[in-house]
């Protein structure tokens, strides 16, 4: 598999697999040879939130580049700001609302 490249100002923005948001995937599984699900720079609407789910297959981590949002992890709520690092092990129970109107990178990991 080779190098790629793209400007992500011309990725179309699509509806997130949770209902809530926005996003533009940088990359997929399938153009990937690792473990990697998904990268995506994530949009969310002050007051949007994804429920609380379980990824039994999946951590997910999540770099907050702007806004503020309320994360769930294991019934333990904690609001995040920008410049914050978040990751969710495979099997643990979260869900996010935004507290304001937020942009964050998101990164799916199969284990």
């Amino acid at each position: 598999m080779g190098f790629t490249i793209k400007n992500i100002n011309t990725i179309n923005d699509v509806a997130t697999s949770h209902g809530a948001g926005i996003k533009k995937v940088l990359c997929s599984n399938d153009e990937a040879s690792s473990n990697i699900t998904q990268i995506a720079v994530s949009l969310l609407t002050a007051g949007e939130a994804v429920e609380v789910h379980i990824h039994e297959t999946m951590e997910e981590h999540f770099i907050i580049e702007d806004g503020s949002l309320e994360f769930m992890i294991d019934d333990k709520v904690m609001t995040v700001n920008s410049s914050t690092y978040v990751m969710v092990p495979a099997g643990t129970k979260h869900g996010i609302k935004a507290v304001t109107n937020c942009k964050m990178i998101t990164i799916g990991c199969a284990v």
